[in-house]
């Protein structure tokens, strides 16, 4: 659990040092009170991320030139983390010393929900689904962070051979190698979030349609294993080479979300949407536990433009029903 959150120049807060305890958390306050602010101060010290914004900087109080972030995590082992960014360069600390990014996401186990991010996947781009698939992967096995780091960098070099007309074979065999390995993960990820959903739709009662979570990967011969992937790889280089750009690989993998068998972003409400998102958290969050990585639950107005009833509902099989879900709830006053 986390123990203790110090933060220095972060967003609009002042100077703060707090002792949560054990248990869930009800923020409460005016517009521009900070409480997006502290859950936001949580999520970047467990990821170095900011759920709001891709730019660290943005974090930095306004006049200032840096921030700091301290925080102390206790389980089997206390842990002391530190984030940070000043003048452009960025502070991860694990108990005082440099440490991989993998060693800092595996000490705070950490989900969010914030109503823009997760519209963005029940109804976004594919890449935004790609990135939730991957979130899921990366909190199950923080270890998992350097396949997917080596999948992005060798596929920055096939981007430039493509443009440069040279021969891609390398490149290919390292795409297979790693495309499989990641195309296993995601297969098994969906897999496992799928059937929590269904645990949380049923204990919520909600009266959804089914709901159906597919992965498309990109072959569909993917998740038959490296030779599978290498032999599409090498079909596709002749169009790759005419295009310029990559045309198979993990990239381009699709996560389909169905709503009674079609495209949630085409049938479903905006209430429905949002009450699911928050139950595919809540799925996400039981992935984690039964694996043996209890989860600090973030939830940014989570209750906002939804019904009683559903908010009834959803907080049910929601975080504060099981101990294992540490939840910090922000809410805004009217």
């Amino acid at each position: 659990m986390l123990f203790l959150l110090s933060a220095r120049d972060f967003r609009n807060l002042r100077p703060l040092d707090w002792t949560p305890g054990p248990g869930s958390h009800l923020l409460l306050g005016g517009n521009g009170a900070g409480k997006t602010s502290v859950l936001e101060a949580i999520y970047a010290l467990a990821t170095t991320r900011s759920f709001r914004t891709p730019q660290i900087a943005d974090c930095v109080r306004h006049g200032a030139s840096s921030f700091h972030l301290r925080g102390e995590v206790h389980g089997e082992r206390r842990i002391d983390l530190e984030v940070g960014w000043s003048e452009g360069e960025r502070l991860r600390l694990v108990n005082g010393k440099p440490a991989p990014l993998a060693a800092h996401l595996a000490a705070l186990p950490v989900v969010a929900w914030s109503s823009a991010a997760e519209a963005e996947v029940l109804v976004g781009a594919p890449a935004a689904r790609r990135r939730f698939l991957d979130r899921g992967i990366l909190g199950l096995r923080p270890s998992a962070l350097d396949t997917l780091s080596r999948y992005r960098e060798a596929l920055l070099h096939k981007r430039q051979l493509l443009l440069a007309g040279g021969d891609l074979e390398v490149w290919n065999e390292i795409l297979a190698d790693l495309g499989a390995e990641i195309a296993a993960q995601r297969a098994r990820y969906v897999e496992e979030v799928a059937a929590r959903l269904r645990e949380v739709i049923e204990v919520s009662e909600l009266p959804f349609p089914e709901v159906v979570l597919r992965y498309r990967p990109s072959p569909p011969a993917a998740v038959a294993g490296r030779q599978a992937l290498a032999q599409a790889l090498a079909q596709a280089a002749a169009a790759e080479r005419r295009r310029g750009v990559p045309l198979v690989g993990a990239q381009r993998d699709q996560l389909e979300i169905l709503w009674n068998g079609h495209e949630i972003r085409r049938v479903a409400s905006a209430g429905e949407r949002k009450a699911l998102s928050l139950l595919l958290l809540g799925a996400h969050a039981r992935v984690l536990s039964h694996a043996g990585r209890e989860p600090l639950v973030l939830l940014d107005d989570a209750d906002a433009e939804l019904a009683p009833p559903t908010v009834a509902a959803v907080c049910v099989s929601s975080p504060g029903r099981r101990s294992w879900w540490r939840a910090r709830t922000a809410r805004k006053s009217g």
